[in-house]
């Protein structure tokens, strides 16, 4: 875990500053909303204006996580309002990244974000992943980290900020999301431990489990029948793969947030090793991704198109026709399969 000089720096930056967006990466899971909202709280208590903003739709079972409906990028906001300062977008003077340090993961934002580093005004950075683009002035990157949230959890401790059950509940969502409910992730004890931490401030372990896995709507459920109806294994069945396009999406009557845990499914067959989810994006592109049960480093394949993640839970964007994609992940795999 980071030192307390970090911690320090980067409490000080907070306090320096009066007008705080806080965003994470785009497309953001539970330990992104987990860590936005431990933030938001943080600075909340020490008095600043914040300014919560996505960059792309949170998923209705983590909307729970937040006193008020977060602003959304394309949506409640548009880009021109930050290029212009418009209303409570006007004088921002620190802008706070949590769960990411790549540019590639804030599309349309990054362009902003740039001009807003020209005018030499602070970006802090919490994170947790390998990938890292050096964005922030001041950096809370810890890659042995299992989880964001464990390091905003740090972090709220360091500040002596007294921790409410709800922002507990937050930071527990962000270490359940990114760990797979305790199935993954470095530093077991450290995690365990801090889980029981937040247990210990009013986090309920039953409660946050049904409000993610057990709140679908229909259409999800509709769309997880399609996918798993046309799963293919490869590799010695030791590769299962998952496509979605647009039309399934469609006729199904889901959302892009609906594919969310689908990845998982491919997993809980025995023969398999790696599970590789592909989503066809609006604009064509293709979402890759990739889980690992430990043979294969599917960080490093992810890394290779540009993406990125952990050793066994990664993604990446791919600007290709979904049939292409498929081979160029499967090529990646079967090489390391054959390293073994």
């Amino acid at each position: 875990m980071l030192g307390s000089d970090k911690f320090r720096e980067a409490l000080e930056t907070i306090k320096a500053s009066n007008n705080i967006l806080i965003t994470a990466h785009i497309r953001p899971d539970g330990d992104a909303c987990g860590s936005v909202r431990g933030i938001t709280y943080l600075a909340e208590v020490l008095g600043k204006k914040i300014h919560p903003l996505f960059l792309s739709q949170v998923s209705d079972w983590h909307n729970f996580l937040f006193e008020e409906e977060p602003d959304i990028l394309g949506h409640s906001t548009a880009i021109e309002d930050l290029k212009e300062g418009l209303g409570k977008w006007a004088d921002i003077d620190l802008v706070v990244i949590c769960d990411t340090n790549s540019y590639t993961q804030l599309p349309i934002f990054e362009e902003w974000l740039r001009g807003y580093k020209k005018q030499g005004k602070k970006v802090l950075v919490f994170d947790h992943h390998i990938t890292n683009d050096s964005i922030g002035d001041v950096e809370l990157v810890d890659a042995s980290s299992a989880a964001c949230g464990e390091i905003v959890f740090e972090f709220l401790k360091f500040a002596q900020i007294k921790i409410p059950a709800d922002v507990a509940e937050a930071l527990f969502v962000s270490i359940a999301s990114d760990t797979g409910w305790f199935r993954f992730g470095a530093k077991a004890n450290e995690v365990y431990s801090r889980a029981s931490e937040l247990i210990t401030l009013g986090a309920s372990p039953v409660t946050i489990y049904q409000r993610l896995y057990q709140n679908f709507e229909l259409p999800r459920l509709k769309l997880l029948a399609r996918v798993l109806d046309g799963l293919e294994l490869h590799l010695d069945k030791r590769v299962a793969v998952k496509t979605i396009l647009q039309k399934d999406l469609i006729e199904t009557n889901a959302s892009p947030r609906d594919t969310q845990g689908i990845i998982e499914q491919g997993q809980k067959i025995g023969s398999v090793r790696v599970a590789v989810v592909l989503v066809e994006q609006e604009d064509s592109k293709i979402k890759v991704s990739l889980r690992s049960k430990g043979e294969v480093n599917v960080r490093k394949i992810a890394q290779k198109f540009g993406g990125g993640g952990h050793d066994f839970a990664a993604g990446v964007i791919i600007d290709s026709g979904i049939e292409e994609a498929k081979a160029m992940i499967l090529e990646e795999i079967k090489k390391q399969f054959d390293a073994l």
